[in-house]
């Protein structure tokens, strides 16, 4: 659950459990075969929460939410289906309608109490999550928290397992079930049009660096850790990281560049240093799926970042090699049997600021806001850059080591990143 879920020490109260399914039943027999990027994916988690006005959500009931699931997952059948393993210990999916578990709950504050707070990581109490396993049969592959605030409005919290898609796969199945909760009509790409093509690598004489294999998890799907996990949330304003840069270089690469500059500082890690970028593949969006369409791309630089100019790191950035195939190529080796990490693995940057979250909309209204991190970060950590409510703003997600988090604070505030708040944070 999330980390304020416990009942007695958080304003979030009063959970109630059901499960969501199709409404009419799946064909006998159907299955569907995850990928070797899928399983390389397995033990990672997305976690993305919507929050709603109480003018738009305050008349929004339960059955209004759980009926147009029910339509949603008639197209999508497979992620309402359990994990089975064929004799050689390859997982498939099951599309047998077992469904989505699907939570109630209550909060205490108001919409515009709870977003008081500058740290949104607080909305990960809005998440109910749960790791796949160990009985695979039976566990859920999307867990759906629907928190009414004391003031009418509504949180939405996603809890997601990566092996059945990214980030961009899970705001379209959102933004696809508010398009039916609106009765519009959806339409599903041919599955013709969702084989996913891997460019040839630059080099298949190495193994990806962005990508750790760990020793065997069985059925109880959870990263191991080092560490102690925190997170740490923020938001930064595109024009005033972009203002020392020319136009053409993108903005997730100057904060990319300034965050690891920080990040170094505050733990003088020695030479060599890579980093992991995860970005969408822009051929990947054409038609809109749920899937993992992702690239996933190594940076290695053989100079101090910490003593680096600004300059010299986002153009190593830039110059990213994509590991996506040979990803792909491991995740299938052995039969796709094989346990592996990829956020956190090493440093890891995720760029998500192209993602589509304030489609989601209700009574034609956006969301007032949206948070997403990801679950099962190994040590190295993770750094997630989504879009604001505004459009000239960003939202940065760091999750570090406990250990290294202040002090990689206290980096960020010397350059102007963050702000140095009255509270302390």
């Amino acid at each position: 659950m999330g980390r304020l879920q416990e009942e007695g020490s958080s304003p979030i109260h009063s959970f109630r459990l059901s499960s969501v399914s199709a409404f009419r039943p799946t064909e006998t027999g159907m299955t569907h075969e995850p990928n070797g990027l899928d399983l390389a994916m397995k033990l990672h988690y997305l976690k993305v929460v919507y929050i709603y006005s109480a003018e738009t959500a305050r008349d929004l009931t339960v059955m209004h939410v759980k009926g147009s699931l029910f339509q949603l997952f008639v197209h999508i059948p497979w992620i309402i289906g359990r994990f089975r393993r064929h004799d050689s210990g390859r997982l498939f999916i099951k599309c047998n309608d077992c469904g989505t578990r699907f939570v109630e709950s209550q909060c205490d504050l108001t919409v515009e109490e709870w977003l008081r707070v500058p740290d949104r990581s607080v909305d990960e109490s809005l998440v109910y999550h749960q790791p796949v396993g160990p009985e695979l049969a039976y566990s859920p592959l999307i867990y759906i928290q629907m928190t009414r605030f004391k003031c009418g409005g509504l949180a939405f919290g996603l809890s997601w397992a990566h092996i059945m898609g990214d980030l961009f796969s899970l705001s379209h199945f959102f933004n696809l079930w508010s398009r039916t909760l609106a009765c519009e009509e959806i339409s599903w790409p041919k599955p013709s049009n969702l084989q996913r093509g891997f460019p040839d690598p630059t080099s298949v004489d190495r193994e990806p660096g962005s990508i750790k294999q760990v020793d065997p998890v069985g059925d109880l799907w959870v990263a191991p850790n080092n560490s102690r996990m925190t997170t740490y949330s923020f938001s930064v304003i595109i024009t005033d990281i972009k203002s020392d840069f020319p136009a053409n270089i993108n903005e997730f690469e100057i904060l990319s560049g300034i965050i690891w500059k920080c990040i170094a500082k505050a733990g003088g890690k020695p030479v060599p240093v890579a980093i992991t970028i995860i970005r969408p593949d822009p051929n990947g969006l054409k038609h809109r799926a749920v899937r993992n369409a992702q690239m996933i791309n190594s940076v290695h630089v053989d100079f101090s970042v910490a003593e680096a100019s600004l300059e010299e790191i986002v153009k190593a950035i830039g110059g990213a090699t994509d590991e996506t195939f040979m990803i792909n190529e491991l995740g299938e080796r052995d039969d796709g049997v094989l346990d592996f990490i990829v956020y956190g693995a090493k440093l890891t940057f995720v760029d998500m600021s192209e993602v589509d979250f304030y489609e989601a909309k209700v009574k034609e209204a956006s969301p007032t806001s949206v948070y997403c991190n990801v679950q099962g970060i190994g040590d190295e950590g993770t750094v997630v850059v989504f879009p604001a409510a505004e459009e000239e703003e960003r939202v940065v997600t760091v999750t570090l080591p406990e250990d290294e988090m202040e002090k990689v604070k206290g980096e960020l505030k010397k350059c102007g990143l963050i702000k140095a708040l009255s509270n302390g944070e």
